[in-house]
């Protein structure tokens, strides 16, 4: 994905945006412009626009969930807010240079959450307790061993005679 915004602004900066007369057709460089756009746009909705409400779906305790959703989508868009309000003032501002920037943030994003965020496919909510510290290994055991301990006793006493479970 942001391979497309320096190939824009690659583009960009070659091949300035000229304004078109009514009735004329946009310049080859403005279509493939576009079209990075769109690849862009395909690319997001497939990786980086659904994964972090997965992720954060995974991540924190079923106690607090509700909250950590509510900060994560409240946070996203507070973000998405000051971006759209930001960009115009970059844009005359930076010009083509704002691609870049925004190529350079896109790939050292991805670099930056593969070697930090933790891989969570396959692993279950009890595991994404114990990788996010909301509760050491050792209790996870214990917890595990006690209700264990309860369940065998529970199937014990209703299998034992005279448990109650007889038909008169």
């Amino acid at each position: 994905m942001g391979t497309t915004f320096f190939i824009i602004g690659a583009i960009l900066k070659t091949h300035p945006v000229t304004n078109n007369q009514v009735g004329q057709r946009p310049s080859p460089a403005s279509k493939a412009m576009a079209a990075m756009l769109y690849i862009y746009v395909c690319f997001y909705s497939m990786g980086c626009g659904p994964l972090p409400w997965v992720y954060v779906s995974d991540i924190f305790p079923t106690r607090t969930r509700h909250y950590g959703l509510a900060v994560a989508a409240g946070t996203q868009w507070l973000f998405n807010f000051v971006v759209s309000k930001v960009t115009p003032t970059l844009v005359a501002d930076l010009g083509y240079k704002l691609f870049f920037m925004f190529g350079a943030i896109n790939i050292g994003g991805m670099v930056t959450f593969s070697l930090l965020i933790p891989e969570t496919k396959g692993r279950s909510l009890e595991e994404m307790d114990i990788i996010f510290g909301a509760v050491s290994i050792e209790a996870r055991e214990a917890f595990i061993q006690k209700q264990e301990r309860e369940l065998r006793d529970d199937i014990h006493n209703s299998m034992s005679p005279g448990s109650g479970d007889q038909k008169v």
